[in-house]
C-alpha cells in the first residue's frame, strides 16, 4: 500500500543560521506582499473562458522595487 506523505510536517530551522534577503536597489530587508494579475485569453485557457490569475510576489517596503529573483519582472 502506498503511503501519502505528511505535508504538514514542521521543519525546525535555526533562523540565526539564515541570511536576510535584501532589496537589489536600496538594500532594505523589509518587503510587502503584492499581487500581479495575469490575464489569460480565452484561446489559451483550458476552459475556453478568459481568466484572471493573481500571482503573489513581494515589493520592497522602502522603494517598491521587486527583486529579479522573486520571479516576476515587469514587461512594458
Amino acid at each position: 500500500m502506498n503511503e501519502v506523505p505528511n505535508l504538514n510536517q514542521s521543519i525546525k530551522v535555526d533562523l540565526d543560521a539564515t541570511e536576510n534577503v535584501a532589496c537589489e536597489e536600496c538594500s532594505d530587508i523589509y518587503f510587502t506582499p503584492v499581487f500581479v494579475i495575469k490575464k489569460v485569453s480565452a484561446l489559451m485557457s483550458p476552459t475556453g473562458d478568459e481568466r484572471l490569475i493573481p500571482i503573489q510576489t513581494f515589493k520592497c517596503s522602502s522603494c517598491s522595487h521587486v527583486n529579479q529573483n522573486f520571479g516576476l519582472n515587469k514587461k512594458d
